[in-house]
């Protein structure tokens, strides 16, 4: 049997219901073995600890305390980056997965519903680009403006950093200080660690999955023919029950594709502006 890939995941004491779900799923239905390495967000109980290691098997637990230690000297003449990661929890995704990782990092969120057998998903881009889950829009903490007048700031389109795959030798802290540290690139808080990555992967090369694979859920309770795995982000995990109580598709594993990204310019987050302020006044 071969040797089980580790697979990152940040993880707090809200998320744990979810978690058991998801990522039970992820390792039922991977063609390839893994293994579990998951960040706590320093909410945690011992309790969540029992539960996780009695449900999912094998798993490599980093309590905050170690995180700390293990970060120190990344953060100590980096300011910015050292306040982001005191003040927003997904901070520890985008920071200390990477510190832990060793060559490649191999990363799934905890509330990621897999569906059918897969094989494939924490496979690097052809060339070694980093690989993301594709979003439905340009969801990034920067204004079409930005990208005018900043040259560093170089972004992928429609980046989710649901799943990454990369390849830690390339990991820039310098270019993480360089954003997080002009307040103009921080006005949605949500997106920001998502676009950090983006920022990274750009830099490297990359590659998204194939959205008609790795999708985010219909309201209706539908999945497409091909989707094999559903993110259930904040505003759709309500939904998540509905998906869960479907026994898992059966048959051969299903290839995990992925697809070219292309750069995201101001024109492509200008229209992501346009839609999202048509969309606050139709529902205003």
């Amino acid at each position: 049997m071969s040797e089980s890939r580790w697979v990152s995941s940040l993880l707090g004491h809200r998320q744990l219901e979810t978690a058991l779900v998801c990522l039970g799923s992820l390792l039922r239905l991977s063609a390839e073995p893994l293994a579990l390495r998951l960040h706590d967000d320093g909410t945690l109980t011992e309790r969540d600890r029992e539960r996780l290691e009695a449900e999912l098997g094998r798993v490599h637990l980093i309590s905050r305390e170690e995180a700390d230690d293990r970060v120190a000297s990344l953060l100590a003449h980096r300011p910015a980056l050292r306040a982001y990661r005191r003040d927003h929890p997904l901070a520890l995704k985008l920071i200390d997965t990477v510190l832990v990782a060793g060559e490649e990092l191999a990363y799934c969120d905890s509330d990621i519903l897999f569906l059918r057998p897969f094989s494939g998903l924490f496979r690097p881009g052809r060339e070694g680009e980093a690989v993301f889950m594709s979003d439905r829009q340009n969801a990034y903490s920067a204004r079409s403006w930005h990208l005018l007048a900043h040259h560093r700031l170089r972004l992928p389109r429609k980046v989710n950093s649901g799943v990454v795959v990369y390849r830690t030798g390339a990991y820039d802290p310098d270019l993480l200080e360089w954003y997080l540290s002009r307040p103009e690139f921080l006005f949605a808080p949500v997106w920001v660690e998502q676009t950090a990555w983006a920022l990274l992967g750009w830099r490297t090369g990359c590659r998204l999955l194939d959205p008609s694979q790795v999708a985010f859920p219909d309201p209706g309770g539908q999945a497409g023919v091909e989707v094999v795995a559903l993110h259930f982000v904040s505003p759709l995990r309500s939904l998540l029950p509905q998906y869960a109580a479907f026994a898992p598709v059966s048959g051969s594993p299903t290839e995990i594709r992925t697809v070219p990204a292309r750069r995201c310019r101001a024109g492509d987050m200008a229209a992501t502006e346009a839609r999202r302020w048509l969309k606050r006044r139709l529902q205003g």
